[in-house]
């Protein structure tokens, strides 16, 4: 089968086949979960029909619009995706999500201590009452769900759509508009923090973002980020997981916060280094690959 299945599309036109992609996505994966939680009974708060809802947001909402999109306009659609050799030197960016642990719980407590003006009260009401839903549902699937369920939810699906979604495609479109990775790279964090809609969890889920968008475009391969996101989002798994199991006692919202400067600063600091290994490991790879190309020529 030839690639793309439209040809000669215009970036404008690119745009709009996304958009639409993207639209019909999100609303036949709710239109999807509702009819099939509908057939099997139980109602909206029965704990299968949550992860039913879950899923099809994941794989409809998330994952196949991206899909049908560089199938539609891509002459290498798995490529454009970043579906590329893994290298090695990027599993580093598991390290660095353990490692980012007591920064992003001091910028949690930040933004969690966030009040708004007394004109505003209404709105930061309104925004702490959906935290607390969003939080209650998710909380109440990974405590009632078995924690193979509960890994393929929260770590594996959440993983592979977000990322193929925000990084390869959107991160990528944002690349070629503002024809700068970092201008990108934060654009593309604020736009996968803001999509969440929860403002007190905004600024720590920018940061993830952030690391991930740089791993994607330092390693230039979807895997990497894939991996990182899924270490991030199954390490809480795990530990609402041994709560229940009463294996652990702690908060899990305020896993890994200190009281202490150093620590919080150590945190940043190490995480910052591992990325600058990874770009001189990066940059040390192409110079030994180009000087390796330019050896075969020359016996050629």
């Amino acid at each position: 089968m030839s690639f793309p299945w439209i040809k000669n599309t215009t970036t404008a036109s690119k745009l709009l086949i996304f958009l639409l992609l993207f639209a019909f996505g999100l609303i036949f994966s709710g239109i999807l979960g509702m009819f099939i939680t509908s057939m099997r009974g139980g109602g909206m708060t029965d704990i299968t029909n949550l992860q039913i809802t879950q899923i099809c947001s994941q794989l409809v909402g998330f994952l196949l619009p991206p899909l049908l999109y560089v199938l539609l306009v891509k002459e290498k659609p798995f490529n454009y995706l970043g579906f590329n050799n893994l290298p090695k030197w990027s599993l580093l960016g598991i390290l660095a999500m353990f490692a980012v642990i007591p920064f992003v719980a001091a910028v949690s407590e930040w933004n969690d201590s966030i009040v708004f003006p007394e004109s505003m009260k209404g709105i930061e009401t309104t925004l702490r009452n959906l935290k607390e839903v969003n939080d209650s549902a998710s909380e109440r699937m990974m405590n009632e769900s078995n924690l193979f369920v509960a890994i393929l939810i929260f770590g594996l699906l959440a993983a592979i759509s977000e990322e193929v979604l925000f990084r390869s495609v959107i991160q990528r479109a944002f690349i070629k508009l503002f024809r700068n990775a970092h201008v990108a790279i934060i654009v593309t964090a604020l736009v996968f923090s803001a999509f969440h809609g929860d403002f007190y969890g905004f600024f720590p889920r920018f940061i993830l973002g952030l690391m991930l968008g740089y791993m994607f475009w330092m390693s230039g391969s979807i895997w990497a980020s894939i991996i990182m996101h899924f270490t991030n989002n199954t390490t809480i798994v795990m530990l609402y997981f041994l709560n229940k199991k009463e294996i652990i006692n702690i908060d899990v919202d305020s896993f890994g916060s200190t009281d202490s400067v150093f620590v919080i600063i150590l945190s940043l600091v190490v995480t910052v280094t591992i990325f600058i290994i990874c770009n001189r490991l990066k940059t040390n790879v192409i110079s030994t690959e180009v000087k390796r190309s330019g050896e075969i020529t020359d016996t050629q």
